[in-house]
């Protein structure tokens, strides 16, 4: 590629910086926001293939060690978004890595550079990013890979991901009264095991991983934990992982409203019940939660039942919470079904 076209790519690449909000992809109200959410992530999603490619877990693996190098203060969410980018990338492009293993690196800085870009965080060096590398890749090799990475992504930069849903499913299927601080609480919650299942935004393991090698996902039962949980989520669209880390964080944080909001969950038409148990037993494998879900609910004296464990309680409570439960249904199912409505 001659000086011409690599300054070319310099300006354009620049240039792109919108502040963007991963709870609100779109650039402007949309008339009907969960049918253009749900239009959107089928665009947006990665593939298995990609989840499990050796390349992939070698740029995760490198975006995980910049995430927490104490001097470099990067965003959690910024490393999210870079994740999202490079297992797009590799959805639609393979990297030549018996040729040049040092490709999926290059991948995952180009990726951190450009979520950084589009969330308008602090700027990353390129330097403190490849600090401690056996070598180190200039910028203009950097741009021309940010370049490639939007054009495989069709500049589709405002990636659709599981938290652009939160405000939905706690608008639509909680049941009332939805306190402020408890809704706040929940999607927090919610957002910490997101950024946790993901492997490039969760704490790297002590050991180091093992060699990279092809992996497909007939034997992904081979992988440790953490990193099964990575192949696995790939099969979970973003609307049906949101609302599995939601139902796992109101068992933790509200266990008394749980069965109303699953009933909630449950009423709207686009939520496969089968992919929702799936993926909150990935989630809770993956994150280590559970049992404290069974505490919150014992707690509050209320039968729950999260993401498929036991629900046991007296006929007169399960009475109760069955009427309640009942009643959201059909509330949540009105809402996701009629006109479109403000949530945030």
């Amino acid at each position: 590629m001659d000086m011409a076209t690599g300054a070319k790519e310099v300006v354009v690449v620049e240039a792109y910086e919108y502040e963007f909000d991963l709870e609100n992809p779109f650039t402007s109200p949309a008339d009907e926001p969960i049918a253009s959410l749900l239009d959107a992530e089928g665009h947006h999603s990665p593939s298995v293939s990609a989840a499990a490619s050796a390349a992939r877990r070698e740029a995760a693996g490198f975006i995980s060690k910049v995430r927490y190098d104490g001097e470099l203060d990067v965003h959690p969410r910024v490393a999210y978004l870079a994740l999202n980018y490079v297992d797009r990338y590799l959805s639609k492009r393979q990297l030549a890595c018996e040729r040049n293993p040092w490709a999926p690196r290059l991948l995952a800085i180009s990726c951190l550079t450009l979520a950084a870009k589009m969330q308008r965080a602090a700027a990353i060096s390129a330097a403190d990013i490849q600090r401690g590398e056996e070598f180190m890749f200039d910028e203009a090799k950097i741009q021309r890979m940010e370049q490639m990475v939007l054009n495989a992504l069709e500049w589709r930069t405002r990636s659709v991901t599981p938290l652009a849903f939160l405000g939905f499913f706690l608008s639509a299927c909680f049941p009332q009264p939805r306190h402020p601080a408890l809704l706040d609480a929940i999607k927090a919650r919610a957002v910490d095991l997101l950024l946790r299942v993901q492997p490039g935004t969760s704490k790297p393991p002590p050991r180091p991983m093992p060699p990279s090698s092809p992996l497909d996902s007939a034997s992904a039962h081979l992988l440790p934990p953490v990193h099964f949980a990575e192949v696995k989520m790939a099969e979970f669209s973003p609307s049906v992982a949101a609302a599995a880390a939601l139902l796992a964080a109101a068992g933790e944080v509200a266990g008394g409203h749980f069965l109303g909001f699953e009933a909630g969950v449950a009423a709207c038409p686009f939520v496969n019940s089968e992919k929702l148990r799936e993926c909150g037993e990935v989630m809770a494998a993956a994150c280590g939660v559970g049992p404290s879900w069974a505490a919150a609910a014992s707690s509050a004296e209320t039968p729950v039942t999260v993401l498929g464990h036991h629900r046991s309680a007296s006929s007169e409570s399960e009475r109760t919470t069955t009427v309640g439960s009942a009643a959201n249904s059909a509330d949540a199912k009105r809402r996701c079904m009629g006109p479109p409505r403000q949530w945030g």
